[in-house]
């Protein structure tokens, strides 16, 4: 038995020991129990809508996490409207017909006035010559219209009734490829999570909408002041010029300023279905009492045909990109190579080398620049940035030391890689990255939630909830030749973009 069985089985069956009686009660319900004891045991069900429920019993302490993940993410923006799975995300904590409100049909009466009004000002906005005077008048009726609404809300309902629970957690984000939804609570409070969350997704109301766009506005700006943001954005827009990988998660100014309330239902009818979901939870829990509060809250939950996600395919890169950003900071440096996405059979070689090439203190970069050479105050890989859903990037990430150049640090680092090509990893190298692989799923374990969070975002984007686990053992099979032929493949001039951010006085 590996290292991870060993302690897989430690943490979890040492948590419980499932009866032979459950396993079979669970699966007259239809639910599948995983025995293969290379996997933690997990307990899979799909219901008849397509919500996947994903379940792990932990009896080490009266808590229960869960997680809600949804297959919708920036790059499922439609052009004219990045930004728009962000704000759905903050708009998801307004609360729904019954939450958050007095008097919701005299309210909703008041949020379509302020709809038809903020439509106006769109549609002058866009026009060559606008009229100002119009558009803050308009303005000035929706202050009225938005302070009669006000009478009617109840704000921050929906935080207050999870902090009456003693939610811990509570949280939500939007990456590139998915949204989840996470908390955790006492384990004698499971089925008021599904009384909630089955009413947020089914019946969200997305009041004070405008406001909240306005706050993302305020956040899209403060991100202009950040180096670290603004290298990223350059990297993701310039390496990709036809997939929507090359939209920044929170959207372009000029999008985000001018979404409406109308797109983002259109948006949430579109992709908030049973049939793009997965919940995940894991804790103090009776898998069949899940099973039975899923379908008792979840089942009238209606699916639709999901939309076509086969976004235009990037093509070929052939030639080198450098951006220099100037910019009142300490320079920095990112490079992205193309790859072909995390389910390719050259991406177990490509973890390989991003771990040895430039992450921890004994990979080869930082060895040779941070303190052989003194040049770099850091290096750093990712194998797959932005996401996983598509074709994606190789990231090399570092900064230069004292007086060194970006362009100095940037020619150290690919002659690093060429040399990388030419000298194999050792095996103990290879074990090593296996053995921090290995770890980082044990620490996952240890959290209710970050499991709950492992678990769904497996199975909902990487396709399998033992997508971690079946990755491990492809890593295991990698060769040092593997991993040199990966270098060869991707990791070249022509291949990448590269952004210098270059200080500014």
């Amino acid at each position: 038995m590996n290292l991870i069985i060993l302690i897989s089985s430690l943490l979890i069956q040492g948590a419980f020991c499932m009866e032979n009686s459950k396993i079979t009660e669970l699966k007259k319900l239809g639910a599948n129990v995983e025995t293969d004891p290379k996997y933690p045991q997990v307990i899979s069900y799909k219901m008849k809508n397509g919500l996947k429920i994903l379940m792990l019993e932990k009896k080490f302490a009266p808590t229960v996490s869960f997680t809600m993940m949804f297959k919708v993410g920036n790059v499922d923006n439609i052009q004219g409207q990045t930004g728009l799975a962000h704000l759905f995300e903050h708009m998801a904590f307004k609360g729904t017909k019954k939450i958050g409100t007095r008097n919701y049909s005299k309210e909703k009466e008041i949020l379509d006035k302020i709809d038809k009004l903020e439509t106006e000002i769109n549609n002058e906005d866009k026009k060559t010559n606008k009229d100002m005077e119009k558009i803050n008048k308009l303005k000035e009726e929706i202050k009225k219209l938005e302070a009669e609404a006000e009478k009617y809300q109840v704000r921050e309902e929906f935080w207050k009734i999870y902090n009456e629970l003693g939610q811990n957690g509570m949280n939500a984000f939007t990456s590139t490829d998915y949204t989840g939804y996470i908390v955790s609570l006492p384990s004698d409070r499971t089925e008021a999570y599904f009384i909630i969350e089955s009413d947020r997704f089914k019946n969200p109301v997305l009041r004070d909408f405008y406001k909240e766009r306005s706050v993302v506005l305020e956040e899209l700006r403060m991100n202009k002041s950040d180096p670290s943001r603004v290298s990223w954005e350059n990297l993701l827009s310039h390496a990709f010029i036809a997939h929507p990988y090359h939209n920044p998660t929170i959207g372009w100014e000029d999008d985000v300023s001018h979404l409406t309330r109308k797109q983002a239902e259109d948006f949430y009818k579109k992709f908030y279905l049973p049939n793009n979901a997965t919940l995940a939870v894991v804790g103090d829990i009776d898998p069949i009492k899940i099973i039975k509060l899923s379908e008792k809250y979840f089942s009238d939950w209606k699916p639709a045909e999901l939309p076509d996600t086969n976004y235009t395919k990037e093509p070929q890169q052939n030639a080198e990109k450098i951006i220099k950003v100037p910019f009142p900071s300490k320079p920095s440096l990112r490079i992205g190579f193309k790859n072909d996405g995390i389910n390719s059979e050259d991406m177990p070689a490509l973890i390989v080398a991003s771990e040895l090439l430039a992450n921890g203190n004994t990979s080869r970069l930082y060895k040779k620049l941070v303190e052989e050479k003194k040049i770099a105050l850091y290096t750093g890989a990712y194998h797959s940035t932005p996401g996983n859903r598509y074709p994606s990037l190789f990231i090399v990430v570092s900064a230069p030391k004292g007086d060194f150049k970006v362009e100095e640090l940037d020619n150290e680092i690919m002659n690093e890689i060429e040399k990388f090509k030419s000298e194999p990893p050792t095996q103990w190298e290879i074990e090593k990255v296996i053995n921090n692989y290995e770890m980082s799923i044990i620490k996952d374990l240890e959290s209710n939630l970050e499991f709950a969070q492992t678990l769904a975002t497996n199975e909902q984007i990487m396709g399998s909830w033992k997508f971690s686990w079946d990755m491990i053992e492809k890593i295991k099979k990698v060769k040092s030749e593997d991993v040199v032929n990966a270098a060869k493949k991707y990791l070249n001039r022509n291949n990448r973009t590269a952004v210098y951010v270059v200080e500014s006085k």
